[in-house]
């Protein structure tokens, strides 16, 4: 446990240090002794054999909080592990960071000669529902203009591959500048024909070719739009002319002219807690991913080639980290946690944890004394967040496992903690 209370000479600087005494002050209460948890025998018959569990498992580890039921627990605290989507935990506080709860991401609109001119920034919540607004929005500045084409410039992202698998599932949905339902179609086939499978949504040409290539079934699916960028933004606008103009207008993608002129700007109608809570309770990657892109840069919009915008991004996350955590031996190479580049320590989730304590109620709720992020990947399994205590305290905890164990293990721990 050494380490936790001294991650490096930098806490000797008067700052640093004053942080690291409040962290430990948070974790472990003024006055309560600094004694920890590691042999079963100190636990109670519940949680000693998933202890036992964890300890047996060499590529395990667990830290969490004291409590007034028993002292701080942890196991190989210190070891690298990948934290799967519990590194959205750490997306969502430097998304915070970054631009505040109450920010709204922004899609711009012009007009040049008969067409309209659609320019994304990486909004990671427009989904149909958005379109129906912005529809709204916009009909007082087309009033006296005849639009007959529709230009998307998706420019502010490269086509990247941040984390993305070869599936068609959602969960492996490309990132782009401009795209809708985050990257994705729902469609169910009914008496041999495509459509969409939500009402809200438009059936569209490239969703039939994309249904009839996917053998969708009679169950509805969702799948992940297959192709780069060009694909997303083709997409999007093919919903976006028959929810804004109710007919199929020719589509051009590319660069916005610059004699093109601006109408209008749409503020997403869900602010950053909106978007966060959704990313977290659905552990949505594609929001997670774009967030990590968006913080990369100030000047979103301007040319970057793909290595240049990730390794912004990352470098922008490692830094911010480092800067607030003080962090040493670690790596955070995507938003969602999806890559295997990934890695954390349990007490490094658990300075997070603490600095992340005022937006708790942002996590997924397992029940009223649970609220914590799961992770998964193949042989992966891991939990991080809060649990309450019998004084009604909130407490966090970070459990890391790298080797694979029942899904409903990391549950049972968790209730085995508030219980």
């Amino acid at each position: 446990m050494t380490s936790f209370f001294a991650h490096s000479s930098a806490y000797f600087n008067t700052r640093r240090f004053q942080l690291s005494f409040l962290i430990i002050t948070c974790l472990f209460g003024v006055n309560a002794p600094l004694a920890f948890a590691d042999k079963t025998d100190e636990l109670d018959s519940t949680l000693a054999p998933l202890m036992a569990q964890v300890r047996e498992s060499a590529k395990s580890s667990v830290m969490v909080e004291a409590s007034i039921e028993r002292p701080a627990i942890h196991i190989r605290e210190d070891m690298p592990l990948l934290p799967a989507s519990t590194l959205k935990i750490l997306t969502a506080y430097l998304a915070i960071q970054r631009w505040g709860l109450d920010h709204h991401f922004t899609t711009d609109f012009y007009v040049e000669g008969s067409t309209l001119w659609i320019k994304g920034y990486g909004d990671p919540y427009l989904v149909s529902e958005e379109l129906l607004l912005i529809k709204s929005a916009l009909a007082p500045y087309l009033r006296d203009k005849t639009i007959l084409q529709i230009g998307i410039d998706t420019s502010a992202f490269p086509d990247v591959d941040l984390g993305r698998g070869d599936s068609d599932n959602p969960y492996d949905a490309g990132n782009a500048a401009l795209a809708l339902n985050f990257n994705s179609v729902n469609l169910i086939r009914q008496q041999g024909v495509i459509q969409s499978a939500e009402p809200q949504t438009p059936i569209t040409a490239l969703a039939q070719t994309l249904g009839q290539e996917m053998a969708v079934g009679s169950k509805a699916k969702r799948v992940s739009l297959p192709g780069r960028r060009e694909m997303s933004a083709q997409y999007f606008a093919e919903v976006f002319s028959q929810i804004v103009f109710d007919q199929d207008l020719p589509i051009r993608i590319g660069l916005l002219p610059q004699q093109a002129q601006p109408i209008y700007q749409h503020h997403n109608s869900k602010n950053l807690e909106q978007v966060l809570i959704a990313m977290l309770k659905y552990s949505n990657n594609f929001i997670a991913n774009q967030l990590f892109l968006m913080m990369a840069s100030d000047q979103l919009g301007t040319a970057l080639s793909a290595t240049e915008l990730v390794n912004n991004a990352r470098h922008y996350a490692m830094t911010e980290s480092a800067e607030a955590f003080g962090w040493k031996n670690y790596a955070v190479v995507d938003g969602a946690g999806l890559s295997r580049d990934n890695y954390l320590s349990a007490e490094q989730m658990m300075v997070l944890l603490e600095h992340f304590r005022p937006w708790r109620y942002l996590l997924p709720q397992r029940n009223s004394r649970v609220q914590a992020k799961t992770g998964t990947l193949t042989g992966v399994r891991t939990y991080a967040g809060y649990y309450q205590d019998a004084s009604n305290e909130w407490r966090a905890f970070a459990l890391m496992m790298n080797e694979q164990i029942a899904w409903r293990f990391r549950y049972a721990f968790a209730d085995a903690l508030a219980n």
